[in-house]
This record gives C-alpha cells, sequence and structure tokens, in this order.
C-alpha cells in the first residue's frame, strides 16, 4: 500500500511567500536559542557531565573516558562493539550540549539545549538497559 504525504505537507512556496518580508532583524532573532526552564532530572544530568568535565573524570573529545572500565571490560565482545559504536555519537553530542551551554551567545537554561540533553540521556540509556552501567555518567 502506497501512502501520499504530498496532501498534508504544507506548500513551502506559500509559506516563503508568507514571510518573505520579515525584516532582517526579526529574522536574526528567529535564529537565537530562547532562554527557558529546563526539566530537573535534565539539570541534574548536565550539571554532572559539567562537575565530570570539570574534574577531567571525562573528556568529551576522547569518549573511551565515558567508559566504567571494570563493568566495560567484563561485557561479551559482541556487548563491547555495540558500545564502542555509540562512544562517537555520545562524544558528539556531549561536545555539541557543552559548547552551547558554555557559549555567552546562548542561555544557560534553554528548550533547545534540553532537548540535546534528552537526545544524550536517551542514548546513554538504551546503551545501559542492555548492557548495565557502563558509563561513568
Amino acid at each position: 500500500m502506497q501512502v501520499c504525504y504530498t496532501a498534508s505537507m504544507p506548500d513551502l512556496q506559500s509559506l516563503y511567500d508568507e514571510h518573505k518580508h520579515l525584516p532582517e532583524e526579526a529574522q536574526k532573532q528567529a535564529g537565537k536559542a530562547i532562554a527557558g526552564s529546563m526539566k530537573k532530572e535534565l539539570e541534574d544530568f548536565l550539571n554532572l557531565l559539567l562537575d565530570l568535565l570539570k574534574k577531567q573524570s571525562i573528556e568529551a573529545a576522547n569518549p573511551k573516558t565515558f567508559l566504567n572500565e571494570a563493568i566495560y571490560d567484563a561485557l561479551p565482545q559482541a556487548d563491547k562493539d555495540q558500545t564502542d559504536l555509540a562512544l562517537m555519537n555520545l562524544g558528539h553530542m556531549l561536545e555539541d550540549v557543552i559548547e552551547f551551554r558554555l557559549s555567552k551567545l546562548t542561555p544557560d537554561s534553554s528548550p533547545q539545549l534540553e532537548t540535546m540533553i534528552a537526545g544524550l540521556l536517551q542514548m546513554k540509556s538504551r546503551i545501559e538497559e542492555k548492557v548495565g552501567d557502563v558509563f561513568k555518567f
């Protein structure tokens, strides 16, 4: 069965036409992150990550430092391989979160940052559901 989605998709040209006279300053503002509160769980997770980075227990540029070595070393090779695949993505995601959080151009608390942290936590949780508490955070 073939499903056609074009009927429900907005006409991009009409969207463009609707907003083509948006002043340049308004366009710049539309692309900026907005300040806003974040869920406590995600704020706590971010603070844990920042603390681990400050203590140099983990390094965003070196994802192997994320590992709880005792648990990782005891894993079967298939689980190690799966964890290793996730490490690079976690590293990139953490770098993005840290860059956003430490930037003077973005708010310390925002829906955008919350979404980034939630994605990082979700990926970490998916791996740990399968292999155990393999990460330091």
